[in-house]
């Protein structure tokens, strides 16, 4: 019958398009990786609460970041990671007890490599940003030599320490990063404001890279530049 053979042709052309979204050919909608995201972080709960952000990584082409949360984070905080139309939960900071790090970084890293990258210097910058953003962290909190200056000088006043916070908040904020190439890979040292801990010390962070975007190697610890920062916490972020 005509509309058996309608029928056929149109589930050919659907089963093609799914071959074609999962192997990367042709890349899938927003709106399915998305639902994919919140299915793998959530299942069997339903999906219809969850907050569902991009992470932007310009130099994953394939893969698509994802970090689903419930209640604000307080009941589920899951970061996937979707290429093509196949799932994987990288970290999982909300979990109790908590994940370890060592086992969200090794997870994270093989998805990673597994986009066979080779990065130029832009792109290593791109991908700390990427880094700092799966640490829980804000590109646009990193400083450049003149931005610690001017909070060594603010200290002590809330409203200039609000008023360079949100200058801080640029489009070019990745531009305050400067890998270095060592041959191998990349290295960055940076300072970052930390100002979601008490104090709002600043950090020291020294990320190396391999070429593939792969983390060789990542220190955060409390910056002595950057003012007094009295009532602090000691030990690095989440990571």
């Amino acid at each position: 019958m005509r509309w058996l053979a309608l029928l056929a042709g149109a589930l050919l052309a659907i089963v093609a398009v799914v071959i074609l979204w999962d192997t990367g050919v042709v890349e899938p909608p927003e709106s399915v990786t998305r639902t994919i995201a919140a299915l793998s972080a959530l299942y069997p709960q339903s999906t219809r609460n969850a907050d569902i952000d991009r992470i932007p990584c310009t130099p994953l082409r394939r893969l698509r970041l994802y970090v689903v949360c419930t209640s604000g984070c307080e009941d589920t905080w899951v970061i996937v990671g979707v290429r093509g139309l196949r799932p994987d939960n990288l970290a999982n900071p909300g979990r109790i007890p908590q994940q370890p790090v060592e086992e969200s970084r090794k997870r994270i890293a093989a998805a990673v490599a597994a986009e066979g990258l080779n990065l130029d210097r832009q792109e290593a910058r791109d991908m700390i940003g990427c880094y700092l953003r799966l640490e829980g962290l804000l590109p646009e909190l990193v400083l450049a030599p003149a931005d610690l200056v001017a909070l060594e000088a603010a200290r002590g006043n809330d409203d200039e320490m609000k008023r360079l916070a949100e200058g801080l908040d640029a489009p070019d904020a990745l531009s305050r990063i400067d890998p270095e190439e060592t041959g191998d890979g990349f290295r960055a040292h940076l300072y970052y404001w930390d100002t979601s801990r008490p104090g709002r010390p600043v950090l020291e962070m020294d990320f190396s890279l391999e070429k593939n975007g792969v983390v060789r190697s990542l220190d955060a610890r409390e910056s002595l530049r950057g003012g007094s920062v009295s009532g602090s916490t000691q030990g690095t972020p989440r990571s």
